[in-house]
């Protein structure tokens, strides 16, 4: 009875991260009134980051990385739309994540990891992703 229960909780907690695939959603989510409402805009320039610029990047071997500037320190999200684990990396030390979540139901953005950064380059760097590319969107908190 106890592996039943705990099969049905393991199970119902699951269920947000395949709602977020949009392809499970009778329409997409409204991302309006949310800090992820850039989502759905068309790509900016691959070669940086920008904060609130969507950009679809090239996987090789599953991996990428590009810089991203802060000019404000703040909390900042990086969402993905697909598999692939994200650091920031500055100064040659990997940053510490505050927060992991996934994205809105049925937005499309798989995963969503939160950072407290202070003004300066980091370095975006992605990895062990399982597509041919990935979008990419980095949000402050608001």
């Amino acid at each position: 009875m106890y592996r039943a229960a705990l099969l049905a909780l393991l199970l119902s907690t699951a269920a947000p991260a395949l709602a977020a695939d949009p392809a499970a959603c009778a329409a997409p989510a409204d991302l309006g009134a949310t800090p992820y409402a850039a989502w759905t805009a068309a790509d900016g320039d691959a070669a940086a980051i920008a904060i609130g610029t969507p950009v679809t990047l090239p996987l090789g071997d599953g991996a990428a990385s590009r810089p991203l500037t802060i000019a404000t320190a703040g909390r900042y999200g990086l969402a993905a739309g697909s598999k692939v684990w994200i650091d920031l990396v500055a100064g040659g030390a990997t940053q510490t994540s505050v927060e992991h979540g996934h994205g809105p139901a049925c937005s499309g953005i798989r995963k969503v990891v939160w950072f407290d950064l202070k003004p300066g380059t980091y370095e975006l760097a992605l990895s062990k992703g399982e597509a041919a590319s990935v979008r990419v969107l980095v949000v402050r908190a608001p």
